[in-house]
Order: structure tokens, then sequence, then C-alpha cells
């Protein structure tokens, strides 16, 4: 049977993205290759070091990556480069010949683990766009494994993937896939117009093509939560405390905004569909808030203090004209809340605007709605270019550059009776349930293991015991 090598970025990060890949692991089993977080100094005679640990449940293989790594490659290359090229705004972009070459770097880091513990019948899952080049330094050093790809950002729209410098060498380790895998239609849609354009395939279905001789194989699955875990988040006491907090403090109408701080947010449009709201609808004076989390934390850093800046003046300008002595309509927090206060701050707002211009996953929207009491749910108003748009059928959906019209749906979602609030939160909890993250793994994985590529059963049971055989501790039965 065969095994699971997961590959992401950083397994220490306390997120809802490395919280589904733990609930994935835990049910399924397998190998979590990431960095471990850490730092160190390379020298020319120093392999870096590997740390297996084996779990319970799963095991993990971690490695320190050097600052350069990570400033120049992680945060110069992919946040500076690849991020504006994949959200539609590659005039954003900035490359360099160095950032580049750390990029290539790193990713040699994950390939050499991965080839150090790989088995011959393992399946490797790498997720998004930091480890591209990894696929291919893993191909070069020999191994046949079934590799699969999760695009957790859009794919570009057009030639837009061209605007990075030299991208056929990215564009190769991609092609080096069995399976690539999407959150949308439209970016399976746009990655396929693509690559019929540029290269020489063979088109075997609508989502399957062959190219250099190998055949690799596209779908879309949505990247859904782990409801397990937020109805834990959601009976913490640090949640419960902070959801009383914010009843006891905030007006009765607390927006809830959210979000990555960066270009692709909207902010500027949320806090301009507040004013419209003010001023179409008065009586509104005193007792609605814009709560917006915005901690730099959740930004990218080269642009985290400019835009925390940006957002402060806009709120500070919308605070000056319309707010009181006792009141303000926007209120910016620049506080690093845990996720269980996090959670509490959710569960409190009675609507959520999570308005992105373009976006992949949209985790926050997810979670607005799966924190909700069900007997009094709050209303998801959510931008109709986010990922999350095309499955989550009980939003309002917007366009994210109209502060009238998120105006008018904040005003309809506040204004919506009981009943029709639970009927939305209701179809939305149903579409959470069905495409949940282990829907989602097992779908992607599923059609990884099956190589011809059809629409396989979701596999499972493949926990595994991870010891040292044929690399340094590990053997399975």
């Amino acid at each position: 049977m065969s095994g699971l090598i997961l590959v992401s970025h950083n397994l220490h990060q306390h997120s809802t993205l490395a919280a589904i890949y733990t609930a994935i692991l835990s049910r399924r089993g397998g190998l979590w290759v990431s960095w471990d977080g850490e730092f160190h100094i390379a020298t020319p005679d120093q392999r870096r070091p590997l740390t297996f640990q084996q779990g319970d449940k799963f095991d993990t293989l971690t490695f320190p990556l050097t600052r350069a790594e990570y400033e120049e490659g992680y945060h110069g290359y992919v946040h500076q480069g690849l991020w504006p090229v994949f959200h539609q705004r590659p005039d954003l972009a900035r490359f360099t010949h160095d950032s580049r070459r750390q990029y290539q770097q790193l990713n040699h880091a994950w390939a050499t683990a991965i080839t150090e513990y790989a088995m011959p019948d393992d399946v490797i899952w790498v997720q998004d766009y930091h480890l591209i080049p990894c696929i291919k330094a893993v191909r070069d050093a020999g191994l046949l494994n079934r590799i699969g790809f999760f695009f957790h950002q859009p794919f570009p729209v057009g030639l837009h993937f061209e605007a990075i410098p030299e991208w056929q060498w990215l564009a190769e380790s991609l092609l080096c896939c069995d399976v690539i895998g999407f959150q949308t239609q439209q970016d399976m849609n746009n990655f396929l117009s693509w690559i019929d354009s540029e290269f020489r395939t063979e088109r075997l279905t609508a989502n399957r093509f062959m190219i250099h001789g190998r055949i690799i194989s596209t779908g879309v699955f949505p990247l859904g939560i782990d409801l397990d875990e937020a109805i834990c988040l959601s009976e913490s006491n640090s949640c419960e405390f902070m959801a009383q907090q914010c009843q006891e403090r905030l007006p009765v109408n607390t927006v809830l905004s959210g979000g990555h701080l960066d270009e692709s947010a909207g902010l500027p449009y949320r806090i301009s569909a507040m004013e419209v709201l003010l001023r179409s609808h008065p009586h509104y004076a005193g007792n609605v808030t814009l709560l917006q989390l915005a901690a730099p934390a959740a930004g990218h850093p080269h642009r985290a203090s400019t835009l925390t800046h940006q957002l402060e003046s806009l709120c500070g300008e919308m605070n000056g004209v319309h707010g009181t002595l006792e009141w303000y309509p926007v209120s910016c927090l620049n506080h690093q809340y845990s996720r269980e206060e996090q959670a509490g701050i959710y569960r409190a707002s009675r609507v959520g605007v999570v308005t992105p211009l373009v976006s992949g996953m949209s985790l926050m929207a997810k979670m607005y709605v799966a924190l909700q009491d069900p007997a009094d749910p709050g209303v998801l108003v959510l931008s109709r270019f986010a990922g999350a748009a095309e499955q989550m059928d009980g939003a309002i959906l917007v366009n994210p550059y109209d502060p009238d019209a998120i105006a008018d749906a904040i005003h309809t979602a506040l204004q919506l009776p009981l009943r029709e609030r639970q009927k939305r939160h209701a179809r939305l909890m149903k579409g959470l349930h069905r495409f949940d993250c282990h829907w989602w793994a097992e779908s992607m994985i599923g059609r990884l293991i099956d190589a011809d590529g059809h629409d396989a059963q979701p596999a499972s049971g493949l926990q595994r015991l991870y010891v040292a055989v044929a690399a340094p501790g590990r053997v399975r039965y």
C-alpha cells in the first residue's frame, strides 16, 4: 500500500493551514517534510542536518534554512516576485538573481530530504508555489514516485506566468508532476489554456494531457477546513472569554474584516464601503463598527509596515470624519491574537466581510462560518473573486471593487431576519461538511494513487510507522 509524504513550507506555524495538515496526517498517517523554523550557518563541508521524529499518528522530517534562503529565497523570490504574478499584479513583481539562487537552494533542501527518506511506492504531495523547483530536483535525483502538486494560490490568467524572468525552468519543474490540483475551475482553466498555447501537448481528456512523454492529470480540489478543530476552538475558554468581551464592549452590529495584509486584500474598498453605509443609512451611526484584524504577521514583511500605515491612515480619516468620543466606525486591531481568541472575535461578529480582490483558499471565510452559533448565526459577505466563492452557497457575493455593493451587502446582512440567517448558515455548513479538509486530501491523493488518471474513490488507512531501515530509522509494515 502506498505511503504518503506531505511536503509543505513550515509545520511550526500556528495557522489554519498547519492545523489542516495535522488533521489529515493524524487520520491517514505518513511523513511530513518541512522547514523546522530554525536557522543555521551553512559551510561548504557541512551537510544540512535532518531531524526525523516518529510520532504516534504520523512522523516528521525537518531541517533548518539559512537566513539568506529565508529572506531572499522565501520572502524575496516568493513574496516579492511570485506572489504578485500569481495574484494578477505582475507590475509589482521584483526578481533578482540572488533571490532566485536562494529560492533554488532552499528547494534543494526539500528535495534532499525527500530523496533520502522516500520509499519506492510512496506518493509525494507538494504544497504550493514555494516548492515548485523541488519537484524537478527530486526527479533529477532519480525518484520515479508519483508526485502531486497543489496550488493554494490562484493561477494567473493569460501570459502573466511568463512575466517571471526565465519562467521556463519553473514550468519544466511543474511539468514533472503526475497530478496538479487547483482551488477553482477558473484556475485550472487558466493553467490548461496557457499550457496548450505554449507547449506541444496531446490532450487526452478534458483534464489530462501528455507532454514530454509524461501524462499529467489536473483537477479542482477546493481546500476545506477541519471542522473538528473549529469545534475545539469554539469550545475553548479563550474563545468564550473573547466573545463575551466583544459583546460587552462593541456595538451589536459588529462587522468583521481580516485576512492577509497585501495588495490583493481590497482594504480601501472595505473602508469606503463603511462610509457609504453610514451616508446611506444614518441610523447606523453609533451602533455599527468595522473590526479590522490587521496583525503585521498576517502580511509579507517587506510590505507589512507600509500597508499597516496606509490602513491606519484610512481608518484615522474615517474615524475623524464620522466618529465621536464614544464611538469609532472602524477599529483597526494590530495585536497578534491566538487562534482561540480569533475564534471568539469571529463568533461575536454579526457580519463577516471577506472581500479580497483575488485569492486562492479564503480559509477565513470558512472559519467564520464554522465558528458561528447555529442558533443565532452571523452572515458572510464574500468576494465573488475569492477562491471559496464557487462552493459557499449561502454567502452574499459581491464585487470587491465596488464599495456601494459591499455597503448594500452589509446592510442586507444586518437586516436579515433570524430564520433567513439560519437557513443561509445551514447551507454553508452543509458545504463545509461535504468539502472538508479530509475530502480535499482523499480526493487529491486518490487521483494521485490512481496512475490511470480516473477519479478514484478516496483511499483510507494509509497509516504507517516509520523507523530506520532503507533510510535512517524508517521501516514500515
